[in-house]
């Protein structure tokens, strides 16, 4: 009888397929990366811009700050366009953070250095970012389900 993996949190904050193994765990990880990308450039494209890379794309704060710009409708002061070096990316990742922090988006355990210093998948702000602004936000862009479970298998 083939096993089938349940799916139960690992915290209130919802990371999910803590029972998994192995590559079971690594394909969750995969699929749950490129759901937040697309996703991700969806928002993005209202801006002309996209990511391919999660971690690599926002750690200096600039595609950050204008994927937050877009789901709140607000432009955020002050970001450094071309940040010449790590300072420089945490103090925008700050300010978007701070963006979201105003809209009562709480990010567990979740700071500036965080995101600028990722070099493996973390998709905990993404996914705060989905429920609030996704579900929170009538007039958002709607990606179809579909679409975006289609877009990770590949």
């Amino acid at each position: 009888m083939a096993e089938i993996a349940s799916f139960r949190a690992r915290s209130k904050e919802g990371h999910a397929a803590m029972s998994m193994k192995g590559d079971q765990t690594d394909r969750w990880v995969e699929i749950q990366r490129n759901t937040f990308t697309n996703w991700i450039n969806e928002q993005l494209r209202q801006v002309d811009t996209s990511i391919e890379n999660l971690q690599e794309d926002l750690c200096d704060g600039v595609k950050l700050c204008r994927l937050v710009e877009v789901l709140r409708e607000e432009r955020i002061p002050r970001v450094i366009k071309k940040p010449l070096n790590q300072h420089q990316s945490l103090e925008n990742v700050t300010l978007a953070l701070n963006a979201v922090s105003q809209d009562n988006v709480r990010l567990v355990n979740i700071g500036n250095e965080d995101v600028v210093n990722s070099t493996e998948a973390d998709n905990g702000p993404d996914m705060h970012l989905i429920l609030r602004y996704q579900i929170g936000k009538p007039n958002l862009p709607r990606v179809p389900s579909h679409q975006l479970k289609l877009a990770s298998i590949s």
